[in-house]
């Protein structure tokens, strides 16, 4: 008589599981968070479909992402790892329904806020690690918020391209390259910039000779440390993210 075999894993609950510290991807609260996540897959340009009841954690397993606000500025770009935190639609406060778009075709694993919280917290290593990953993403919006006050916008442009070099390319120095998901127009949206200042900036930088571009998006920069200091990312007193590999 023949056994049955138990069904696949599904890929995206495995890139998750695989994103959580290494010590606490066979545990029960690793098992109970797993459970509880919802596989899903968005085309490219699609939205996410907006919850009126929960907030959500979403984690990125493949593909790119947009959070957009409802006046259409992009706030954040995301990318495999990221856990994005979605909070429900309300017609009550529309302004702060925000809402994620797919870049590129995505696979996602959506989480119900609350519960996954519940879970985290029987498991320190975890809960820290998630905290650690939401206090990344606090970050990169106060740095842009700085940028949008005080920065040119040669430096906003250098400073996006360092960083996507740092989140793409996992590179901090010495020349890399990339391909960036993101069109000209949200890359404008993202720091305040017209799209034809963003055309302008990044011809100014090719013509340094720090950026190369190829079609709409294979970027590779000759010199990444360059353009942090251009950037304004070696000035004294600086804010440095923290970094991590996992959720």
């Amino acid at each position: 008589m023949a056994t049955l075999s138990p069904p696949p894993a599904d890929s995206k609950i495995a890139a998750f599981r695989t994103a959580l510290p290494v010590e606490t991807r066979t545990s029960p609260t690793a098992d109970r968070l797993c459970a509880m996540g919802e596989p899903a897959r968005l085309a490219k340009g699609a939205p996410l479909a907006p919850d009126a009841d929960d907030d959500r954690l979403v984690f990125i397993a493949c593909g790119s992402a947009k959070l957009v606000a409802p006046i259409h500025q992009v706030l954040a770009f995301h990318f495999p790892g990221d856990l994005v935190s979605v909070l429900r639609q309300s017609a009550s406060a529309p302004w702060g329904n925000f809402r994620l778009a797919a870049l590129s075709p995505c696979e996602l694993v959506i989480f119900p806020a609350d519960r996954f919280l519940d879970v985290a917290q029987g498991d320190p290593v975890v809960l820290r690690a998630v905290l650690t990953r939401s206090l990344q993403a606090l970050h990169r919006s106060r740095t842009r918020m700085m940028q949008m006050g005080h920065k040119s916008a040669g430096a906003r442009i250098a400073d996006f391209l360092v960083s996507m070099a740092e989140r793409l390319a996992d590179c901090t120095a010495g020349a890399c390259a990339f391909s960036l998901p993101m069109s000209r127009r949200d890359i404008g949206d993202s720091l305040g910039l017209t799209i034809e200042t963003v055309s302008r900036q990044l011809t100014e930088l090719r013509e340094a000779g720090l950026v190369v571009t190829e079609g709409r998006s294979n970027v590779c920069l000759s010199d990444v440390a360059a353009l942090a200091t251009i950037a304004g990312r070696h000035t004294a007193g600086a804010p440095t993210a923290p970094k991590t590999d996992q959720i």
